[in-house]
């Protein structure tokens, strides 16, 4: 295994599409969402989103917003009152996802230090997510502890309103619980 962690870019859009359709559910995610993403990670010149590849293939994702650039894109599962900094100073990890062959290894903390790296030089106090509380032995919820992230508030169904096709609950609309977290920086 050779694995190069680089920012994510404009060519990765189609690799990014094919991965997140793999390991986070089908259609979670359209070209023009990645590519929002990408736009929201850039601030100063600097880009808080990386990808993970081994021999050209994406085989881990973390996608983060800058600090500012993200609090229009959500409409539930916010608790401002319980965050110690403002919206305005809070990046936001948006999805991680490692490839089964892949987890187990660091690469998700790699990639996930990396985004806060470039958060601390963009001037956040603090980084915000809401974890997937029925991952595969709430693996992310424990792997965001061991990061210093501490859980604000629960939210029910959080990604129902997804029209997509999630890897637990399968077709129909998710029913999956996220936890809101914050590490502040």
């Amino acid at each position: 295994m050779s694995i190069q962690i680089k920012n994510f870019s404009l060519k990765d859009l189609e690799k990014a599409k094919k991965f997140t359709d793999q390991w986070i559910g089908e259609n979670y995610y359209t070209l023009d969402e990645l590519e929002e993403i990408l736009e929201k990670s850039h601030f100063n010149g600097e880009s808080a989103s990386f990808i993970a590849e081994d021999n050209g293939e994406i085989v881990g994702i973390r996608f983060s917003f800058a600090p500012g650039k993200w609090t229009g894109s959500f409409k539930k599962g916010l608790s401002f009152n319980l965050w110690k900094v403002t919206p305005s100073s809070m990046g936001y990890f948006k999805s991680l996802f490692v490839h089964g062959d892949y987890q187990g290894k660091g690469l998700g903390k790699s990639l996930s230090n990396k985004s806060l790296e470039v958060f601390k030089k963009m001037g956040a106090q603090g980084v915000l997510c809401h974890s997937w509380l029925e991952s595969p032995g709430n693996s992310s919820q424990k792997y965001l502890f061991k990061m210093g992230f501490e859980k604000v508030k629960e939210h029910l169904k959080f990604w129902y309103e997804i029209d997509y096709t999630c890897t637990r609950c399968g077709v129909g609309k998710c029913l999956c619980t996220a936890a809101e977290m914050v590490k502040y920086l």
